[in-house]
């Protein structure tokens, strides 16, 4: 065999945030990562012999580049399909069973999401994973007839990340709890429900932000400068309360 044709079989260690998406990818499936630009999520699921057939959509040349040369230097260029192409676009109709779309504000995933509809129609499962911006992400599930079935913290490399898991279904998680929706978008209704132990650590990070954004706005004389101190005001006062309960809980 030529040294050009030599396959590695170097084992693949994830990262605790991709770990923790793997975990919930259903196995012998057909997958799809759209943005998957270093290939590690699937390499490391087909490593462990979970995956079915996988695809990789990759938007930007040179990662797509990347992606391909590593799946074919893991001689898995017959089990994971490297795609150029924007979001659910490099998908056919009927494809996949699953969709993981991570390390992406969740404006982008719910446009990604919204613009490939006609490609869900076979899809079981999304597991997303919003970098900020999560509650545009509950909102669109919500209004598409998308379940969440499972939210969860994780702690990578001192940064908070969400995870979001759907499944086809119109359940309302947001009924019978003591918190506006809005809020309770934003926070996360499962995370809330199942008192994600990081939750109250990452709405400090969260209030803090805010508190950033108020203190700049404070010399500010403009109407949407004032309304938005306003309504800064409100957030921050039920962000708080619910600080609150969630450390009366857990003490």
């Amino acid at each position: 065999m030529e040294a050009g044709n030599l396959h590695t079989s170097e084992p693949v260690h994830l990262s605790e945030r991709l770990a923790k998406i793997a975990s919930w990818i259903l196995p012998d499936c057909r997958v799809a990562d759209i943005g998957g630009d270093h290939g590690w999520l699937l390499l490391s699921v087909a490593q462990k012999g979970l995956l079915g057939q996988g695809i990789i959509g990759e938007v930007n040349k040179g990662p797509f580049e990347n992606a391909a040369g590593r799946i074919q230097a893991y001689g898995l260029g017959q089990q994971i399909d490297v795609r150029l192409g924007d979001g659910l676009s490099v998908l056919r109709d009927g494809e996949v069973d699953q969709i993981v779309i991570a390390g992406m504000g969740g404006a982008l995933i719910t446009s990604i999401l919204d613009a490939g509809k006609s490609k869900l129609e076979s899809v079981k499962r999304l597991v997303l994973q919003p970098n900020i911006g999560g509650h545009r992400v509950r909102q669109w599930l919500v209004a598409n007839r998308w379940k969440l079935i499972h939210e969860e913290i994780v702690y990578d490399a001192e940064i908070y990340y969400e995870m979001i898991v759907a499944e086809r279904g119109a359940e309302d998680v947001y009924e019978n709890q003591p918190i506006p929706r809005l809020i309770l978008e934003r926070i996360g209704p499962l995370l809330w429900r199942n008192r994600d132990p990081l939750l109250r650590a990452k709405m400090q990070e969260e209030l803090g932000q805010m508190q950033k954004v108020y203190k700049q706005l404070s010399n500010g004389q403009s109407g949407q400068a004032i309304q938005r101190r306003r309504e800064l005001e409100r957030e921050m006062e039920m962000w708080e309360q619910v600080m609150n309960w969630l450390y009366e809980e857990q003490n």
